[in-house]
């Protein structure tokens, strides 16, 4: 599989093409309901068993991937932690929860400013700094330095630079099976990483695109 491209396909399809213990870091953010439907509606938090076979899957593959000092960065809220770390634990051992402090955020009771971070990792390393850390999100301030908001779930440039300076040394390899708008792939070549993305959308294929020339990136894409 080649490297500095987001592929527009199932990530479960193409993760069985990256060599085993290749990763450095993994960096990704699922979609809270990826297939998830029932009687043909819309899966709700309660229905989360339904995607246990997708994810028991997804993190056998990212175990097999990952370098045994590798890192495991997925981003996740308070309604979905539980799920992750009991099938996670199977394959990667959940070393820490980090927290994003987002500053603010939406909610009717209480409002959402932080955002939950599992991470895992098959042997430790020590890792310095704190589990909390601070960065505005869209609708405190990103945008001055993010641009406009081009994705639902987007997350600041800024963030996936902390995990990746945190996590990983120039010319390591960057794995993101969700990719949504680009944002790992471009914090990635920002730092000198390499990376690998998927992206079953087409339309965000082309954001990602565009947002990888502003910054001065010519990226290979891949349409399956």
């Amino acid at each position: 599989m080649e490297i500095n491209r987001i592929y527009n396909e199932d990530c479960l399809d193409g993760i069985k093409q990256i060599a085993s213990a290749s990763i450095d870091a993994i960096i990704t953010d699922p979609p809270y309901f990826v297939g998830m439907t029932h009687n043909g509606k819309k899966g709700e938090y309660s229905d989360l068993l339904i995607m246990k076979p997708f994810f028991s899957t997804l993190f056998q593959e990212l175990s097999r991937v990952l370098k045994p000092t590798g890192r495991l960065y997925m981003f996740c809220d308070w309604r979905t932690y539980g799920f992750y770390y009991q099938i996670m634990i199977q394959y990667i051992p959940v070393r820490n929860m980090l927290v994003w402090n987002k500053m603010s955020g939406p909610g009717s009771v209480y409002n959402f400013a932080h955002e939950l971070i599992v991470f895992g990792q098959k042997e430790v390393t020590v890792t310095k700094g704190c589990n909390v850390f601070t960065i505005p999100c869209f609708c405190s301030g990103a945008k001055k330095t993010n641009g406009e908001k081009v994705h639902p779930t987007q997350k600041p440039v800024e963030v996936i630079e902390k995990l990746i300076l945190d996590s990983t040394q120039e010319g390591d390899l960057i794995l993101d099976c969700f990719m949504g708008s680009g944002t790992t792939a471009v914090a990635a070549k920002k730092l000198n990483r390499k990376f690998i993305g998927f992206e079953i959308q087409e339309k965000y294929i082309t954001i990602s695109e565009n947002r990888l020339k502003q910054v001065g990136i010519q990226s290979a894409f891949n349409f399956q």
